[in-house]
């Protein structure tokens, strides 16, 4: 797509709120305190989920992608051209997801496109990146059915297969000697793809499960749900939708007395403040999942690990969790991409963007990245990262840290389990 001249404003990170007035002042005059029009500045554009019940994974994403952006900018930009990030508020609605990337996809404004948080949004919009041909680095959407068989040629998957979410807390919980599980889970699409591999996962290692139901979006019933797991008695009770429904399922867990051998949620304990929001007591052995920990030895064009904490403590005052980075990779993987494609006249050949992402396997700050050729019914598929199993346990000093407990070749600890809320820690831990 051809450069154009852009933007009244210099702030490289831009969280949009009205799409029109933002996309006009992409497009508009420049006042006098703005940059010379040669500055000619690299625009990136998505949604992020400021609102709605995808708000609390929306914000991690989102500042995952700002700080890469702002790091990006201190290493030169893109063929010396400064990147600016925009982001519009899809609150947390694949409709009003579509709306936004279907005036981005046509805005001759926008350089580059970025997805947006979670599987369900990014389904709905896919195919309006897809039908305008513009490449689209999606970093959350783990969902398979969004890749399986779709062969699609301008959309990439930064995460990995939803289907292997929990396994790891099934073989976890049948070495612990569980036998039965209680599931509850969101009806929509990445947790009903978590639920499948619960059930492949389960059947594999002999577990049966007892309680199995879905919840609406935005409608569940912790409460109901906990009692009708306690009353059966489950060893193991696995689930929940996003980050809100973790919170209030372990609450609710907390105020019923229930002690399942574990308990594991799809997205929540994985982030860095949930002892936070839920207390010490109630998190104290959660199991979560992550294709990232902040002690991970990974680097990529950006950053190493350890650098992208650090910038990222003293950019927001905590630690990320695998949602910013996911964020950030996603950042790097089109940096990549982009800085491998600029033509002779200083632009972006986007079909050169879209051969280097599926054809080149590369790392990341979040981990390795390769996806399934072009041309393959599966294509744009994640096949490379792999996914962890985590859980909060004593640190020693009266908190809680979290350490890996599967699978056996990356695991810091051995598991604790609830039920005795004394944790099992690696030799040498405190």
């Amino acid at each position: 797509m051809p450069a154009t001249s852009r933007a009244n404003t210099v702030n490289p990170v831009v969280v949009a709120g009205t799409l029109a007035a933002a996309l006009a002042a992409l497009a508009g005059c420049r006042d006098a305190d703005a940059p010379p029009a040669e500055a000619n500045p690299i625009i990136v554009a998505g949604t992020r989920s400021a609102t709605g019940g995808l708000r609390t994974e929306g914000l991690n994403m989102a500042r995952g992608l700002e700080l890469a952006v702002k790091m990006l900018n201190e290493t030169g930009g893109i063929g010396d051209r400064e990147v600016r990030l925009v982001l519009h508020d899809d609150r947390s609605d694949p409709g009003r997801a579509v709306e936004i990337y279907l005036e981005l996809a046509s805005a001759d404004s926008i350089d580059l496109l970025i997805g947006p948080y979670g599987s369900s949004i990014t389904s709905a919009v896919l195919p309006v990146t897809e039908a305008a041909r513009r490449p689209l680095v999606t970093p959350t959407a783990s969902s398979p059915s969004i890749w399986e068989g779709q062969s699609r040629q301008w959309s990439v998957q930064v995460m990995n297969n939803a289907r292997d979410h929990m396994r790891g807390a099934v073989v976890v919980g049948a070495r612990m000697g569980a036998e039965t599980v209680a599931l509850a889970h969101e009806d929509s699409r990445f947790p009903v793809s978590v639920a499948e591999g619960v059930r492949e996962a389960a059947t594999e290692h002999g577990l049966v499960i007892i309680v199995d139901e879905s919840f609406p979006v935005g409608g569940a019933d912790p409460a109901g749900l906990v009692a009708r797991a306690q009353e059966v008695g489950a060893d193991l009770f696995l689930g929940g939708g996003y980050t809100e429904d973790a919170v209030a399922f372990t609450g609710a867990v907390a105020e019923a007395g229930y002690e399942p051998l574990l308990s594991s949620w799809t997205t929540g304990p994985a982030e860095p403040d949930f002892p936070d929001r839920v207390g010490i007591g109630p998190a104290r052995c959660a199991l979560g999942n992550a294709p990232w920990v902040a002690g991970l030895n990974t680097s990529g064009p950006l950053a190493t690990n350890a650098t992208f904490v650090e910038r990222y403590v003293a950019e927001y005052g905590l630690e990320p969790g695998y949602t910013a980075a996911a964020g950030f990779g996603a950042i790097e993987l089109l940096t990549e991409a982009a800085r491998a494609s600029v033509d002779t006249g200083g632009g972006i050949d986007e079909t050169a963007v879209r051969n280097h992402l599926f054809s080149t396997p590369t790392e990341t700050v979040l981990g390795p990245f390769g996806v399934t050729p072009l041309g393959e019914p599966d294509a744009g598929s994640q096949r490379l990262l792999v996914r962890l199993q985590i859980q909060w346990q004593d640190d020693g000093l009266g908190g809680l840290v979290q350490r890996i407990v599967f699978p056996d070749e990356n695991a810091e600890a051995e598991p604790c389990t609830a039920r005795s809320a004394e944790a099992s820690t690696a030799p040498g831990s405190p």
